[in-house]
């Protein structure tokens, strides 16, 4: 089966692809591959600490759902990316490295989020090597809310001014795009997706690729400016 494989050979390309937004001081790769493993383990503790949440409520509908899976989830991926920044002071020491690391702790989630979907059933809808066009989004997505999520850790750590509204607003940004994304899901679940549900689906993943975008190129800037004043290298192309 290609399945695992070629999930495995998309979550490569995507942490290569984080690894070369990190121009100035590029992290261990031992230490970026222990987030991704701490992220796929945060999500494996998402799953019983939502069941336990969920018990507050009645019958949780749609909105309730998609509430604790986005804050537990995002609050996990947060916690790994503190855990970095406390354990690893010495290299975690850059603007660009919450981010980073809140990047592959979110590839992390989603690859563990991946295989237990991949498990309950067969691929439905499949692109190339048998894997749904789901599980690539999922990818997207849960990179994309880690490193939104983690981008203030970085200003936190080297306390820059404004750190604390960084750190506060990125992971408001986190769960709210988290959250909008999961209501589309879990209402698709029940019932076809509806023309205008696809539009505010593909305005939010856009909206959190720019947000992203804009945050690499002004980590990158701080990076810059730290640790090569008078060397800039392009995040466009591939290897300087």
């Amino acid at each position: 089966m290609l399945l695992y494989p070629t999930l495995g050979l998309c979550a490569l390309g995507a942490a290569a692809l984080v690894y070369r937004y990190d121009l100035y001081d590029r992290e261990p790769k031992a230490a970026l591959a222990a987030a991704v493993a701490l992220g796929a383990l945060a999500m494996a503790l998402a799953a019983p600490l939502e069941t336990a949440l969920f018990g507050w409520f009645e019958t949780p509908g749609v909105v309730a759902l998609a509430a604790v899976a986005a804050l537990s989830e995002e609050a996990l991926k947060l916690t790994v990316v503190g855990l970095f920044a406390v354990a690893a002071r010495k290299t975690f020491n850059d603007p660009m490295d919450g981010l980073i690391y809140g990047s592959m702790a979110g590839l992390g989630a989603a690859l563990e989020e991946g295989v237990a979907v991949l498990r309950l059933g067969p691929a439905r809808g499949a692109s190339f090597g048998g894997l749904p066009p789901e599980e690539l989004v999922r990818l997207c997505g849960h990179l994309v809310f880690g490193g939104v999520g983690g981008f203030g850790v970085g200003q936190a750590r080297l306390r820059q001014p404004g750190w604390a509204g960084a750190l506060g607003l990125g992971f408001v940004a986190a769960v709210a795009l988290h959250f909008g994304w999961d209501v589309i899901a879990l209402r698709r679940e029940a019932a076809p997706e509806s023309p205008r549900e696809a539009l505010l689906g593909a305005g939010l993943m856009l909206t959190g690729f720019a947000l992203y975008g804009r945050l690499v190129v002004v980590a990158s800037s701080w990076s810059q400016q730290l640790f090569s004043p008078g060397l800039v290298r392009r995040l466009s192309g591939w290897w300087d």
